[in-house]
C-alpha cells in the first residue's frame, strides 16, 4: 500500500464529511509521514495508540565474515528502526490470519 492508497482510502470514507480533495488529503498524509521521520531521526518514539510503536534502537557490532573469502569484517554499530505492534493490532491479524 502506497501513501497515494491511503490518501485515496481516506477522501472515499471521508469525501462527504469534509469538504476537500484528494490531493489535499495526500498533502496532509505526506506530512504526517514526514513528521514520524522526523520525529525518528531525531530518536524520539512514536507512539499511536491502537497501532503500535516505532522506534530508533542501537544494534551492537560485530564480527562478520566475508562469504567468499572467509576474512572476517568488523561490522560496526547502527541505528534501526523497530516497529512493535500493538496488543489490539497484533490481536486483529492473529484474527484474521485464522480466518484464513
Amino acid at each position: 500500500m502506497t501513501k497515494k492508497d491511503i490518501a485515496s482510502l481516506i477522501y472515499g470514507r471521508c469525501e462527504e464529511e469534509f469538504e476537500t480533495t484528494k490531493k489535499e488529503i495526500y498533502q496532509i498524509v505526506s506530512e504526517v509521514f514526514e513528521i514520524i521521520e522526523e520525529t525518528l531521526k531525531n530518536g524520539e518514539k512514536v507512539q499511536i495508540s491502537g497501532f503500535g510503536t516505532f522506534l530508533v534502537k542501537t544494534r551492537k557490532g560485530k564480527i562478520g565474515r566475508n562469504p567468499r573469502t572467509g576474512e572476517e569484517v568488523p561490522v560496526p554499530d547502527r541505528k534501526v528502526i523497530v516497529f512493535k505492534p500493538s496488543k489490539k493490532l497484533l490481536e486483529l491479524v492473529e484474527l484474521k490470519l485464522k480466518k484464513v
